[in-house]
């Protein structure tokens, strides 16, 4: 299947980025994915360790996490579902970012509303160190020791993507804590991937052995279509909406999918994901990679969806 390591900044680029010219007299204010570049990835956000299971070295994962911030927002074509538009606008909101990485969601939102204050929190401080919007602040610490944050201190809490680094027993916790640190009559929205239906044998059976070493983590991959029923059993939020977008995997779902299909493969064939699928499977690191040739063809014929889903919720004013 290639390479892809080297150009998915080239293809975020086609994809969701157009670079735009600046009118005659009109201050040169960089797009969000010119800041990144200008950020030099080997210089500032060099870490020797990612929390995420199955990642490939730092460059890698952090190039991921800025193509799929602008993945979701290309997909809703917003980025965030919960209706906390007209407060940002209005200024004076306080927003916090759980597990951000490196930035990508917060940097963007902090430069379109400059009235508002955006806060991030990593377990590792993989986010930029410099060219920060004045209007953001990240703090490194562990959402499982709590958050280092006073009770209703946000008016708009928001967490993407942990679904592979919270293991079953650590949900409830987690959620609680987002809850507790939202203002009453304020928003909390938790974005997840939801498993793939429709697979062909061999993506199957890629997901299937994913799940299990999952599993084994403590992190239950299917727990993720149901954190509506996670945040509805937190008894100070009494309503959770669902926002949901699916797509094809691979080249029958057109330039999305075939784009996905590749940071799919970079992440499932880092070294770490080769070393401990072959070790669970007993298998050799060629039988495993012949598995992508047979992937790629599988893919000409199936059309596996992949849904993103949005769960938000608003906190009860009568606590």
């Amino acid at each position: 299947m290639g390479n892809t390591k080297s150009s998915l900044k080239s293809k975020v680029l086609s994809c969701f980025y157009k670079k735009r010219t600046p009118k005659p007299n009109e201050s040169q204010q960089p797009e969000i994915l010119e800041q990144y570049e200008l950020l030099n990835l080997e210089g500032n956000l060099r870490n020797p360790k990612t929390t995420y299971h199955l990642s490939n070295h730092c460059y890698d994962d952090i190039d991921r996490q800025y193509f799929n911030h602008f993945f979701r927002r290309h997909m809703f074509q917003s980025s965030f579902s919960a209706p906390i538009e007209k407060k940002l606008i209005e200024g004076g909101c306080k927003v916090l970012d759980v597990g951000c990485g490196p930035g990508a969601w917060l940097i963007d939102l902090a430069n379109k509303y400059e009235d508002s204050n955006f806060f991030g929190i990593d377990i590792k401080s993989v986010y930029p160190s410099e060219a920060i919007p004045e209007n953001l602040e990240f703090v490194e610490a562990d959402i499982f020791n709590g958050l280092p944050f006073p009770d209703d201190e946000f008016d708009f809490v928001h967490q993407e993507v942990m679904g592979l680094i919270i293991k079953a027993i650590q949900w409830d916790f987690v959620i609680s804590e987002l809850v507790r640190g939202t203002k009453p009559g304020s928003f909390i929205e938790l974005v997840e991937y939801i498993s793939p239906e429709k697979n062909g044998p061999v993506m199957s059976e890629l997901y299937r052995t994913h799940a299990k070493i999952c599993l084994e983590r403590g992190v239950d991959t299917s727990l993720t279509s149901n954190l509506d029923e996670l945040m509805s059993s937190q008894r100070n939020i009494s309503q959770v909406n669902k926002d949901k977008r699916t797509f094809i995997i691979g080249p029958n779902g057109g330039k999305i999918g075939s784009t996905i299909l590749d940071i799919l493969t970079t992440f499932i064939t880092s070294d770490i994901a080769i070393e401990e699928i072959t070790e669970y499977q007993g298998v050799t690191k060629e039988e495993y990679m012949k598995k992508f040739t047979k992937l790629k063809k599988e893919l000409r014929n199936t059309r596996p969806m992949l849904t993103i889903c949005r769960f938000w919720a608003r906190k009860d004013l009568n606590i």
